[in-house]
């Protein structure tokens, strides 16, 4: 059935809520840490490794550094992943079943995405985290929406 909120319902939300900036900025600190932790391992900077033999790409050097090209990434990951989220709660408020399927199938081509790029235990706890995010979001906006029926003024 099609729900649609009501006038006084959904507007007081704005774009750039906190919701939406505690989001952005869990991912952002994901992202960081992920690309931190990476260029720790692949410099060799830490103690006991010593010439930086850990590689996850073999056919790459191991002069990975932390750089702007990273924090960029970073900061993009966080804020796309927010606004993908954002919307798939407004989606999950008119049919929760169909934005959470969006909300779960979108995650998993995004991290399907990133695994192409990235493979290795960082990589892995890095989609691990941000699995575990996404699915906790869509899972506490679809049970609080699942059950709430709202009709067009037009049904009456």
């Amino acid at each position: 059935m099609k729900k649609e909120a009501g006038k006084g319902e959904g507007n007081n939300e704005r774009l750039f809520g906190w919701g939406f900036l505690i989001l952005a900025g869990l991912f952002i600190v994901i992202g960081m840490v992920f690309y931190v932790s990476l260029s720790i391992i692949k410099s060799g900077s830490i103690l006991g490794i010593g010439n930086g033999a850990v590689a996850f790409s073999p056919g790459e050097g191991d002069d990975f550094s932390f750089g702007i090209k990273e924090g960029i990434f970073a900061v993009v990951f966080g804020l796309f992943m927010a606004g993908f989220l954002i919307w798939a709660k407004s989606i999950i408020i008119k049919n929760a079943y169909l934005g959470a399927i969006i909300g779960i199938i979108g995650s998993l081509m995004i991290g399907y995405g990133f695994y192409l790029q990235y493979r290795g235990p960082f990589s892995t706890g890095f989609m691990t985290a941000t699995g575990l995010v996404v699915l906790i979001y869509i899972g506490m906006n679809f049970f609080s929406h699942k059950n709430q029926e709202v009709y067009d003024e037009e049904d009456d």
